[in-house]
């Protein structure tokens, strides 16, 4: 029988994208005239998007950089060079290291003197290709947002402590922030960010990749701190954490961090690993960040589910927890260890080792009671195909008949023969 949770985690969402303006609907003409642009926006499939009510100016853009590029195109549908001109020119004042719009203001400039082409053989074609997915991601974020009502399966469980938490979607190069509202992650902001040149799924020192995975802030170090090349500061994290070190992936200085005071913002893969939003973007995102609290969540693409769906996700796996507390506590070995994979391993101990030692240590209780608090629940970012897999954390209490005590656990559950179970557990730090 096919897997619901695996067809789910799949799932492309059929439900109407709030575009929340009016997109682009440009002619041929149009094209032609201005190529480095609307090449982009070609690309990221806006050309031929359907109409929305929602009016430009009631979009909440994530900075006027942003705001400026997308005003720009809008005027570009009626053949409005010189005030898309006027946008760019906006963006360039605030921001004159802003490669992306120099080069958007030569193409513009170009179509105005009627020259179809403003980049020719002598360009240089790495720059433009670079520039032209800048563009293209940027773009993205307002032209294919995610559908209203809709949360990400990445985030199922916030724990109280955690006031906030960024989720990292590589595909679009765009780092969310979600406020903690009783357990529910609320979008408060987002922001366009550059990822490794090699992409992302770090394995080991040197490969010029993104780690995918949870992690959280380990510390904050300032520009006083910092070469100029980090520019406004830096966060660095946690990798590689248990899951990574499990797989046997290796490297170090994962950082979150700005740019040199020469640049704006750099290509979305142009670093040798790290995470790099503008100056700007690092100093609002650092108002949500606490150093060693704070967790990052970088996937591969973030996966957007309605509410209702997204509640039933949820509700499926507190179920599966709740039953493995539930037939621990009733000393029902054979019931209890069903929750754990075939595949678990832990200190270097499988299933069978586990299994036993845990026989042993429960054959003289005569009870046993086990609270669970601050509990975490992420979706943990694992290859295409593979099935879900979720890392939990939380604090747990337990007495038995002749122990009790007191620490914070982290397990791995994955969808194996249609149910949750333990791939990993020991306590966390």
């Amino acid at each position: 029988m096919a897997d619901p949770f695996r067809a789910r985690r799949r799932l492309r969402l059929s439900a109407p994208v709030n575009r929340r303006f009016l997109p682009l609907t440009l002619s041929s003409s149009h094209i032609l005239s201005v190529p480095f642009l609307l090449t982009a926006i070609t690309v990221a499939g806006t050309a031929n998007a359907q109409t929305a009510t929602t009016p430009l100016s009631s979009v909440a853009f994530s900075n006027e950089v942003e705001a400026s590029l997308v005003r720009a195109l809008e005027t570009l549908k009626d053949g409005g060079i010189k005030p898309a001109l006027k946008e760019i020119d906006s963006a360039l004042e605030k921001n004159p290291n802003f490669r992306l719009g120099h080069m958007i203001k030569g193409d513009l400039l170009m179509a105005k003197a009627g020259s179809p082409v403003a980049f020719g053989p002598t360009a240089q074609p790495d720059v433009v290709a670079s520039l032209r997915d800048e563009a293209r991601v940027r773009l993205n974020r307002y032209f294919d947002a995610p559908p209203n009502d809709s949360l990400p399966t990445a985030l199922l469980q916030l724990a109280p402590h955690y006031q906030h938490v960024l989720l990292l979607d590589s595909e679009k190069s765009r780092i969310y922030v979600f406020k903690n509202e009783d357990g529910h992650p609320k979008q408060v902001a987002d922001f366009y960010i550059s990822g490794g040149k090699m992409g992302f799924e770090k394995a080991r020192e040197g490969d010029q990749r993104t780690p995918l995975g949870v992690y959280h802030i380990t510390s904050s170090m300032g520009r006083e701190k910092l070469p100029d090349f980090y520019g406004a500061g830096a966060f660095p994290i946690n990798y590689p954490n248990e899951w990574d070190k499990r797989l046997g992936k290796n490297g170090s200085g994962i950082w979150i961090h700005g740019t040199p005071s020469n640049t704006y913002s750099r290509p979305p893969r142009a670093s040798d690993g790290c995470v790099v939003l503008t100056n700007d973007d690092f100093a609002k995102i650092s108002r949500f960040v606490e150093p060693g609290v704070t967790p990052v969540v970088i996937t591969a693409s973030v996966q957007w589910q309605p509410r209702e769906q997204w509640q039933e996700f949820r509700g499926d796996f507190a179920n599966a927890l709740d039953r493995w507390k539930s037939d621990w506590e009733s000393l029902r070995m054979d019931a209890y260890l069903t929750h754990y994979s075939s595949a678990f391993n832990t200190d270097g101990k499988g299933l069978a080792d586990w299994s036993a030692s845990k026989r042993r240590i429960n054959a003289g209780k005569s009870y046993v009671k086990v609270d669970i608090s601050n509990l975490s629940v992420f979706e943990y970012p694992i290859s295409p195909g593979t099935p879900p897999m979720l890392m939990v954390t939380f604090d747990q209490e337990y007495k038995s008949s002749n122990n009790s005590a007191k620490m914070k656990k982290r397990q791995y559950w994955q969808r194996e023969d249609g149910r949750w179970k333990i791939l990993y557990e020991a306590a966390a730090s």
